[in-house]
């Protein structure tokens, strides 16, 4: 089977007699080389007997339109000491922001770099112009992390647990770039 297929590629022009020495011996190379030289009009002419491709282009295995929308504008914005990559509708997760509530819309203006499919615009720290709007979804605590203490042989030891709290931010638009 593994013959087959390597004859296959020999034939199109794939596969390199120098990559498959360390795989076969010269006799079985020979073998594969007089097989791939003389046509095979019976490999040819049916397609279930043939071996089949080693490999399928991205694009023939794409049927119909893309599934996923096309985000065109990007930006990448700093909140709370953390860099994050956005783009319209993404939701992010970042450490509380205090004072602000849930449904409240801000406008992050913090940005350090933003483009489009066609252009970047590299801000020195930020870019000027640009601003990213965003939703507050949510405000919540994170999952509980346990911190436990144990002092050998005293007898000492301490549990304690926290939780992080958490905003989730939707963010709508990023105004200043036009989409490509």
């Amino acid at each position: 089977m593994a013959a087959q297929r390597l004859c296959a590629a020999f034939q199109r022009g794939l596969a390199p007699l120098a990559s498959t020495r360390t795989l076969f011996s010269s006799a079985q190379l020979r073998t594969v080389q007089s097989v791939a030289e003389t046509p095979n009009t019976a490999t040819t002419s049916t397609p279930s007997s043939s071996p089949g491709p080693l490999f399928t282009l991205l694009s023939e295995r794409i049927t119909g339109p893309h599934t996923v929308p096309l985000k065109p504008v990007f930006a990448v914005v700093e909140l709370a000491g953390t860099q994050y990559k956005v783009t319209p509708n993404d939701t992010i997760v970042t450490e509380k922001l205090s004072g602000v509530d849930v449904s409240e819309i801000i406008s992050l203006d913090r940005v350090l770099l933003a483009g489009t499919a066609s252009e970047t615009i590299i801000g020195r720290p930020t870019v000027p112009g640009i601003t990213v709007t965003a939703a507050v979804e949510e405000q919540f605590l994170d999952g509980k992390v346990l911190i436990f203490k144990k002092r050998r042989r005293k007898n000492s030891r301490r549990l304690n647990g926290h939780r992080q709290p958490l905003t989730m931010l939707r963010i709508l638009d990023i105004q200043g770039v036009e989409s490509a």
